[in-house]
């Protein structure tokens, strides 16, 4: 069975990249590109790892981190961020897994996926 990521990103060529090189490592890629979508999914079951970006409309990245740890501690999350780390990404982090500043090397985001996932 495919270990399930998903990917959670209001830009549009961020999840269909992440979702294209994910897929091609063998795993199910289940996308949102927006925190009320993202709960949506992990309510539907079978996701092992989230992949959030910080800033997004609405529930952003710390509001997805806060409710994957508190809805399901045992799914990692890896949270992407094209700001520099500020205090609301310091916090998220303490709750995330890996923190990726955009644009990332794919062989860095491959590296945190595998060493997270299940």
């Amino acid at each position: 069975m495919a270990r399930t990521i998903l990917v959670v990103d209001d830009e549009a060529g961020y999840r269909d990249l992440l979702s294209y090189e994910l897929s091609g490592e063998g795993f199910s890629v289940l996308t949102a590109s927006c925190g009320a979508e993202a709960m949506a999914a992990l309510d539907g079951g079978g996701v092992s790892l989230v992949i959030t970006d910080m800033r997004m409309p609405g529930l952003d990245g710390l509001d997805v981190v806060r409710a994957v740890t508190e809805r399901r501690p045992d799914i990692p999350v890896v949270l992407m961020t094209g700001y520099a780390v500020e205090a609301r990404a310091e916090e998220a982090c303490g709750r995330a897994c890996a923190l990726l500043r955009k644009p990332f090397d794919m062989d860095e985001l491959k590296a945190a996926v595998k060493a997270h996932s299940r």
